[in-house]
C-alpha cells in the first residue's frame, strides 16, 4: 500500500546500519546511498501521511529528475574542491566510486524532502516579518554581480574563507535571476515578509548537514576535512568544525535557487 512505502525506507536504513556494523560486503560500501535513499522514502511517506500528497506521489518524474540534477550540482562543488581542497575521500575503491555517485544523487532530494516535511508540520506558517523594501532591482543587480564574482574568484585564491564564496555564490547569482523571471525566489519571499520557505530550507540544510556528518562519521568510505586554518577548528560535531554547520543554510538556499533556475530554462524551452 502506498501509505506504507516509508516502511521500506526505514527497513533500508536499518539494514544499512547493520551492514555497516557487521561489515557485510558489498553493502558496507553502499552505506551512505542506502541510508539516504531510505531516509528520502521515509520522509516522503511521512509527508504523504501528514497531508495526503508528497513530492514522490505528486511528481514521480520530477523526483527522478532531482536525483539526476543532484549529481550535476554536486559535481560543480567537487570541481571547486579540486582547485581548493576542503575535503578528501578515504577508502575509495571501484564499488565506493559507484556508491559515491549514487550518494551524490540523494543530496537535492534529501534537502527538498526535509524542507517539505518541515512545512507540513507548519513550523513557520505564522512567522511573519515586515516587508523588506531594500530588495529592489538595484539590490538584485548587485547580488548578481557579487554572485558572479564569487563563482569565479575561488579558482584563484586559497584558504578556508574561499568556501564562504562557494557556499553562497549560486544563491546570490541565481536567486535574483529567478526573482526577475517570475520564478520562486527567496529574495522575493523575504521582501514580502514571508519567511516560511527561507526558514524551512535553512533548517532543512542544518538537519541534513547534521545527518551527513553523523552518518559519514562511522562510515568505512567517508570524507575527511582538510582545512586547518578554520576558526574554532578544534570544536567539532563529528568531523565538521562547528562553524562549518552555518554553511548548510546558504547551501540549501543555493540548491533551491539553482533548481528553480534550471526548471525555468526547461519550461522556457518547452514553450518554444
Amino acid at each position: 500500500m502506498v501509505e506504507f512505502y516509508g516502511l521500506f525506507g526505514l527497513v533500508t536504513m536499518i539494514f544499512a546500519e547493520i551492514a555497516l556494523q557487521l561489515k557485510i560486503p558489498p553493502f558496507v560500501s553502499f552505506f551512505c546511498p542506502l541510508i539516504w535513499l531510505g531516509y528520502i522514502l521515509l520522509v516522503d511517506n511521512l509527508i504523504y501521511l501528514l497531508k495526503g500528497n508528497s513530492l514522490l506521489t505528486r511528481h514521480p518524474k520530477r523526483t527522478i529528475f532531482l536525483f539526476l540534477l543532484s549529481v550535476i550540482f554536486w559535481t560543480i562543488f567537487e570541481i571547486y574542491n579540486f582547485f581548493n581542497p576542503g575535503w578528501q575521500y578515504l577508502n575509495i575503491q571501484t564499488l565506493e566510486k559507484v556508491a559515491g555517485i549514487i550518494a551524490f544523487s540523494t543530496i537535492l532530494p534529501a534537502v527538498f524532502e526535509t524542507t517539505e516535511l518541515l512545512q507540513s508540520l507548519h513550523l513557520f506558517d505564522e512567522f511573519k516579518k515586515p516587508k523588506v523594501k531594500l530588495i529592489n532591482k538595484n539590490f538584485l543587480r548587485l547580488s548578481i554581480g557579487i554572485g558572479a564574482a564569487f563563482i569565479v574568484l575561488p579558482f584563484f585564491f586559497r584558504g578556508w574563507w574561499v568556501w564562504i564564496m562557494v557556499w553562497t555564490n549560486f544563491f546570490l547569482f541565481f536567486d535574483p535571476l529567478n526573482y526577475l523571471n517570475g520564478q520562486p525566489s527567496i529574495f522575493r519571499d523575504i521582501k514580502n515578509g514571508n519567511w516560511k520557505t527561507p526558514l524551512s530550507l535553512a533548517f532543512a540544510g542544518i538537519v541534513c548537514g547534521f545527518l551527513w556528518e553523523w552518518w559519514n562519521w562511522g562510515a568505512v568510505a567517508r570524507w575527511r576535512y582538510l582545512l586547518s586554518d578554520v576558526p574554532l577548528k578544534d570544536i567539532k560535531i563529528f568531523e565538521m568544525p562547528i562553524l562549518g554547520y552555518f554553511g548548510y543554510v546558504p547551501f540549501a538556499w543555493e540548491l533551491y535557487a539553482m533548481y528553480n533556475f534550471v526548471k525555468f530554462l526547461f519550461l522556457k524551452k518547452a514553450k518554444k
